[in-house]
């Protein structure tokens, strides 16, 4: 159990980055290390370890580029990847705090979990690859200048990118390794192309382990055949109490 709430926590330390430091406090990463080892009794190179082996996902640095991810990690991924930044925040404060709603609802489960586990680590960093040579050749590929891209990927919009000046346009990247092969949809995603119609462009590359090439899909809904896959996963709401006098 402790080992899966580190695993939560050291996904937020790399996918948050700097962000992390700032909302919980800390001056440095060794402090923050240092403490949540402390909180979670766990040391403070096990979880280093356990941000690194998450990096190669986001960038912010090299980490264990070479190295599978274990199951538990994949775990993670797979239910906190749509999962928006204060959300997970949330969760990560909770843990920190000793929530045992927390612990029950999302630790436990993940914990437990003995079924394979799709690679959502390879999904996500091809994701990433496609997503960064669009915002270089954005220009080619749809018209649109590099700089006149606002990116929304952090926002759990249900896209990628807006684009200034066309306020109703929205942009979704997808990556496939080869010319050919399925992408993934959240549902968000999907009721945002339901939503926006030809507003809505979908822009996938392909081939991106040899010369990658970009096609333009605008209004997937439309154009393209897709079926749900319904799946349990982490949710996160937000309750307030208010009055009405």
């Amino acid at each position: 159990m402790i080992e899966i709430e580190a695993v939560i926590v050291a996904y937020a330390m790399s996918r948050l980055d700097q962000t992390f430091l700032d909302t919980f406090g800390f001056t440095s990463w060794k402090q923050a290390f240092a403490r949540v080892g402390e909180e979670l009794r766990v040391t403070p190179a096990s979880i280093k370890n356990l941000r690194d082996e998450f990096d190669p996902l986001h960038g912010h640095r090299k980490g264990w580029h070479m190295r599978p991810l274990r199951p538990n990690r994949q775990r993670v991924l797979g239910e906190f990847a749509e999962v928006s930044d204060a959300a997970l925040t949330e969760i990560v404060r909770r843990i920190r705090e000793r929530d045992g709603n927390i612990r029950s609802e999302i630790a436990a489960p993940l914990a437990n979990v003995t079924k394979r586990v799709e690679n959502v680590a390879e999904r996500l960093l091809t994701g990433r690859l496609a997503e960064e040579f669009f915002m270089r050749h954005s220009a080619e590929i749809c018209g649109i200048a590099p700089t006149s891209l606002v990116d929304s990927r952090s926002l759990a919009q249900g896209f990628d990118f807006a684009v200034r000046k066309l306020d109703s346009t929205a942009i979704e990247v997808k990556g496939l390794k080869s010319s050919r092969g399925e992408i993934l949809f959240t549902d968000l995603e999907w009721r945002q192309a339901a939503t926006r119609r030809a507003d809505y462009w979908l822009v996938v590359v392909g081939r991106l382990d040899t010369r990658p090439k970009a096609q333009l899909f605008k209004d997937p809904h439309r154009s393209l055949e897709a079926r749900s896959d319904i799946r349990t996963s982490t949710t996160v709401s937000w309750k307030a109490t208010v009055a009405v006098v």
